[in-house]
């Protein structure tokens, strides 16, 4: 039965007070029932003292009431809460039919046994049962005034009005009593109800309030529990429960007991759930706020412990999981190689670090292979960076197969990798991994259906021995490998002090070379090139030298090397040449300038422009200018040299190929480029008297040049017996100390015009 619109709606906080109100009501089983058993005596003694069929009927008539009563009751508790509190007016106003009616009916009753009783103890009992059954009315039914109200009228009224009416003014003060009675019981009514009232709206704000607490407290994102200064919890959200997956624990608990709970769900060791119980009770009882990480399961919680006033205190739990996870990738990034998942440079100068403070401890030692990829640029080159970065990350995979824990292999940078070999070793052990390092790393690759061979090169220090110090280890084992890179790659070299002298001597010749370029202490000294059949020359080439104030001439093998690894080569260069062209327009017509080209030189943008504009200041004939170049640069044979070799050639200066025979030769360059004349090295000069197979390949290239119509120049010829024999391969053009070691211009100024007493071959035979 759905509850009709009234018609004052009441808020919807007041209609929840109203539903309680009603609800308070049906709370008085016990007493309603022994009110309507009181009620009904008074009809029933009066039957009993009267015999009158009237109180019979009044009897029955209470019963029926009182079961009506006692029938809505129990359909009250039978009822869905929702449902009562909804149709709370249906209720109260079935519950005011019963009660009225039954104290109307009891008012009647005891009001016709008090005017009609045969003795006055009947209508006593009647009187005292009927303000008995009223004096509970303020208790029973304090939440509805009104109700009681009609119930005091029904049941004060009949007796008041019959005594007025049918008694002596004598008996009137009992009238007034039972009005004055009644009055008092309903504004006790009305007093109780208002106390009621403002309870259950007191209780309703502080139900919403826990309401509110709770739903902020189970909604928070961090765990959070409270207790008082005997670590006893009162107070924990449910968000504890979540992060740590243990069964909901009613309060109080205790702070060690809710540790142990966790500890086991997340199966701690007993250690371990000792060690966090400990830890937190100690950070909850500090006096000041602390916090304290654990990793608890998989993941990763913060617990920020505080104490609060009269010692108790409060700990709030956030998971940082994330931000740890993060901590961790950031701190993975920053310590191994993305490409290999080695350790990186920064990671293993740590770990090297450390290595070396317990070397100082334990007096062993520690040994430190750096690799470098041999022929690593050309694969980037041909088949791209994303081929190359594979073939580092397989790299590093056999690095770390040939290097097993407890040795740290890492990638420092580029295709430079490092080992540290991290127990006491002797030298065949060094040697022997090595030896395995360089085998493994020469064995082909197979990347994206390549086939690639790379290679290696090792340099190697030891530690104490060689440095003490992570950089300096580092510095010993660089200055190693780039020893084994001068000489021949695939090697293992190991550092030695003389390293570091060499080094210091390299830096000290670089910056006093770069000086000497600033202060003019270069010289250009000149070697002839001497036709033998008329012991005329023909060419002279530039040779640069170095007149040091302090230390004299210094040889172009200790300048010339450290000026090519540093790039001074270029600088160097472009001064000889420019120089060389300036001396060469005062010679006769006849004597060209020869000028070498260095590989770095070559290979700079801007050669042709240097070339072209040095002709034309110095005012020297193109065709009077030899460059000289040896195999080596030609060994890439890219677009960019031939044409810059094509645009020499259309400048009209000569192109000579130097030092022909040794390293690279390929006779494809001879048909290719525009070579005007080849060079023989002198290291076939010098073997060509004793060794039958020099002479044949002198014979060879003496046959080629003819055929070619090349210029044809033996270099390094020191005997008659090396000019005669070089005269019998119609090789005339001869360069070498038997005609004249190089020497400054002023020397040979003199012989250029006419050499009378150069060697010929008349004296040769």
């Amino acid at each position: 039965m759905q509850a009709k619109a009234s018609t004052n709606p009441r808020s919807a906080a007041e209609a929840e007070i109203y539903a309680d109100l009603v609800e308070t009501l049906f709370d008085t089983t016990h007493s309603l029932v022994t009110g309507i058993l009181s009620g009904v005596l008074v009809p029933a003694i009066a039957w009993i003292s009267t015999r009158e069929t009237s109180y019979l009927w009044l009897a029955g008539l209470m019963s029926l009431i009182g079961v009506y009563r006692v029938h809505v009751l129990l359909s009250h508790d039978r009822a869905p809460i929702e449902a009562r509190r909804r149709d709370a007016e249906i209720w109260e106003r079935r519950y005011a039919v019963g009660a009225i009616s039954f104290m109307v009916t009891l008012g009647v009753a005891t009001a016709i046994l008090f005017n009609y009783h045969e003795n006055e103890i009947a209508a006593y009992y009647g009187v005292i049962i009927m303000t008995g059954v009223t004096g509970n009315l303020a208790a029973r039914n304090a939440a509805r005034p009104n109700i009681v109200f009609w119930q005091m009228m029904g049941t004060c009224m009949p007796l008041a009005f019959t005594i007025i009416f049918n008694f002596s003014p004598w008996y009137w003060g009992i009238s007034a009593f039972l009005g004055f009675g009644a009055l008092a019981v309903f504004k006790t009514t009305k007093f109780l109800k208002n106390i009621l009232v403002s309870a259950l709206r007191n209780g309703r704000d502080a139900m919403r309030q826990r309401q509110k607490f709770s739903i902020a407290l189970n909604s928070m994102t961090h765990g959070l529990c409270m207790g008082d200064s005997s670590l006893t919890i009162s107070v924990m959200n449910r968000r504890i429960v979540e992060f740590f997956g243990i069964v909901a624990a009613a309060t109080p608990i205790k702070l060690d007991a809710l540790a142990h709970a966790i500890g086991r769900t997340a199966n701690m060791s007993p250690v371990e759930i000792e060690e966090f119980k400990e830890l937190w009770m100690r950070h909850a009882a500090m006096p000041q706020a602390t916090v304290f990480m654990r990793r608890i399961g998989e993941r990763y919680f913060n617990f920020h412990c505080e104490r609060a006033e009269g010692g108790a205190f409060v700990t709030v739990i956030e998971d940082v999981s994330t931000q740890q996870r993060a901590l961790r990738e950031i701190e993975r990034i920053a310590h191994f190689d993305e490409l290999t998942g080695l350790p990186n440079r920064y990671h293993f100068q740590d770990a090297l670090g450390a290595d070396m403070l317990r070397l100082g401890v334990t007096e062993g030692n520690a040994v430190l292979i750096t690799v470098d990829l041999d022929r690593f640029k050309e694969v980037n080159d041909t088949l791209g960076h994303m081929v190359g970065d594979k073939l580092l990350a397989h790299v590093g995979a056999r690095l770390s197969a040939c290097a097993p824990t407890p040795n740290l292999v890492a990638r420092l940078g580029g295709d430079e990798f490092c080992i540290l070999m991290r127990a006491p070793h002797e030298a065949s052990q060094i040697d022997a991994m090595s030896a395995v390092i360089l085998k493994e790393l020469s064995r082909p690759f197979r990347i994206d259906g390549h086939r690639i061979t790379v290679g290696a090169t090792i340099g190697l220090a030891i530690a104490p021995q060689d440095a003490d110090t992570p950089i300096g280890l580092l510095k010993c084992a660089d200055l190693a490998l780039y020893e084994a890179k001068l000489g021949a790659r695939g090697t293992a070299v190991r550092y030695s002090p003389k390293m570091q002298d060499a080094l210091l001597e390299k830096r000290a010749i670089e910056e006093e070379l770069r000086e000497a370029l600033v202060k003019d202490e270069l010289a250009l000294f000149y070697q002839p090139i001497v036709d033998s059949r008329r012991g005329a020359i023909v060419a002279m080439e530039a040779l640069v030298r170095w007149r040091h104030p302090e230390r004299g001439i210094i040889s172009p093998g200790v300048f010339i090397p450290v000026a090519e690894q540093t790039g001074l080569i270029v600088e160097i260069g472009a001064w000889v040449l420019r120089r060389a062209c300036q001396d060469a327009v005062a010679w006769p017509g006849h004597v060209r300038v020869a000028v070498n080209l260095a590989p770095k030189q070559f290979h700079q943008a801007d050669l042709i422009d240097t070339i072209a504009a040095t002709l034309c200041e110095s005012g020297l004939d193109p065709d009077r200018l030899e460059l000289e170049i040896t195999e080596s640069t030609l060994i890439s044979n890219t677009d960019d040299i031939q044409a810059k070799l094509a645009k020499i050639d259309a400048l009209g200066a000569r192109l000579s190929l130097d030092d022909f025979g040794t390293g690279y030769s390929s006779l494809s360059y001879l048909n290719r480029f525009p070579v005007k004349k080849v060079k023989i090295d002198q290291a076939f000069s010098r073997q060509a008297i004793e060794s039958p197979k020099t002479q044949a390949i002198i014979s060879a290239i003496s046959a080629l040049a003819k055929d070619l119509n090349l210029d044809l120049v033996a270099e390094g010829v020191e005997t008659q017996a090396q000019l005669g024999f070089m005269a019998s391969k119609n090789i005339f053009l001869i360069q070498g100390y038997l005609y004249s070691k190089p020497r400054p211009i002023e020397e040979l100024a003199p012989l250029l015009e006419c050499w009378n007493d150069a060697p010929r071959l008349e004296s040769a035979a």
